[in-house]
């Protein structure tokens, strides 16, 4: 989950919890991290109350009953909302699906989308190549924000989420249920990836470093300490708290096939979202993307917050902005390191 340069001045980034529901940051978190911008080193923050996620059409195809994956879906949007309610002005919404389309990183969509046939985002135009992701990766989390150092108000502000699921490499499926017997694929719970691809939505970062790319030399937790590998986290697992905590966070970057122990936000996870998102800061803007209008959004029976505000800075072509896209990988908690390349 680290940077790829790409033309027009833009980076990518590649790389690849159960309190009661009026939860306050603890004081003795320390095992959330923070996504940050590379040159400002600002951590990523929304500057909008709404997040619209919307699933393709297509679903899980046969991998998974389409009630499964939608519930599925919902299931993490809710484990994140009831416990971050009211604590954090952030709110997720759910869009039915009603198309199948492409992702966007300008239309302030966040689109869930399963790729079946090739482990890629393809080609824009004639003039541009795909962009293929590790195939370690059971899913790929894209964060837009805007890269402004000069200006401190604009700078880091996300605009644009989107999420791709890799069904090439990987079987989707409810990890509650019995495993499917004879699938080549490794199986992985869709709920459990969602919780944690849903933190990166949400500015969060992973709770150890994978020791593959670049990270900023700020990078940090909450307490100001340097985030650690996922070796030295796993070592320090036997005699520190902390570090036990950081291995049990949503967010702590792997798993093993079929775990669906981390379907549940943890409040160290929540805690990273509400001191960027504190509920005192509400923004009061909540607009549904246009690509999408008239769909209804659901978010467990509440009515949408805040007011009909345009968010426009996307239509500033001046301005720059970076994507950020985060590779999940879920197939063993003592990964094979993997590598990172620049997409042009």
């Amino acid at each position: 989950m680290r940077a790829l340069l790409t033309s027009f001045g833009l980076r990518i980034l590649s790389a690849l919890c159960v309190l009661c529901a009026a939860i306050a940051i603890p004081t003795d978190a320390r095992s959330y991290v923070r996504t940050r911008t590379k040159a400002s080193c600002l951590p990523l923050r929304w500057a909008q109350t709404c997040i619209f996620l919307q699933p393709d059409a297509e679903l899980a195809r046969d991998d998974m009953a389409a009630d499964a994956v939608t519930a599925a879906i919902q299931g993490a949007i809710q484990s994140w909302n009831d416990r971050l309610d009211p604590s954090s002005f952030l709110r997720l919404y759910y869009l039915a699906p009603s198309e199948s389309r492409e992702v966007s990183q300008t239309d302030r969509l966040g689109s869930i989308k399963f790729r079946f046939d090739r482990w890629c985002r393809p080609a824009k135009d004639a003039n541009s190549s795909p962009i293929c992701f590790d195939p370690a990766a059971t899913a790929v989390t894209t964060v837009t924000f805007l890269n402004k150092p000069t200006e401190p108000d604009l700078d880091g502000q996300i605009v644009d989420t989107d999420i791709d699921l890799n069904a090439v490499g990987f079987r989707f499926v409810d990890g509650t249920q019995t495993l499917p017997s004879g699938e080549k694929r490794p199986v992985v719970d869709l709920w459990n990836v969602l919780t944690h691809e849903l933190g990166h939505v949400q500015g969060l970062d992973h709770t150890c470093n994978l020791d593959f790319g670049s990270q900023p030399a700020c990078m940090t937790d909450d307490k100001g300490d340097p985030v650690p590998s996922c070796t030295e986290l796993d070592t320090m697992r036997r005699t520190s708290q902390s570090a036990e905590t950081a291995f049990e966070a949503a967010m702590y970057p792997t798993s093993v096939a079929g775990d669906y122990s981390r379907r549940i936000p943890t409040s160290d996870d929540l805690a990273g979202v509400i001191v960027s998102h504190p509920a005192s800061s509400d923004p009061q803007s909540c607009k549904i993307p246009t690509v999408v209008s008239g769909c209804h959004a659901v978010s467990q029976g509440e009515t949408l917050r805040g007011s009909t505000h345009v968010w426009a800075l996307l239509g500033m072509l001046c301005l720059p902005i970076l994507f950020l896209a985060r590779q999940r990988r879920k197939t063993s908690r003592h990964p094979k390191p993997f590598c990172f390349r620049d997409t042009l």
